[in-house]
């Protein structure tokens, strides 16, 4: 597994949520994932959990995949 493309970062809704979106070949297929950050306080201190989820996959040879991330393969 590895990145082919990652976005920037983006705000959230809420003030300390963030997202982007990771690109990643994984065996024959990419796969977009949509990650998210968000920073939570305990009572005690703050801690950043973090999950991704994933949104689309393509396989290399998928003819509906972006033109732009067929460039990045």
């Amino acid at each position: 597994m590895s990145n082919v493309y990652v976005t920037n970062e983006y705000k959230g809704y809420g003030k300390q949520n963030y997202y982007h979106n990771e690109y990643r070949i994984e065996d024959d297929t990419i796969n977009k994932y949509k990650c998210h950050r968000q920073k939570v306080f305990d009572g005690d201190e703050n801690h950043w959990y973090r999950d991704e989820q994933l949104v689309d996959s393509w396989n290399l040879d998928d003819p509906k995949m972006p033109e732009w991330l067929k460039d990045k393969i």
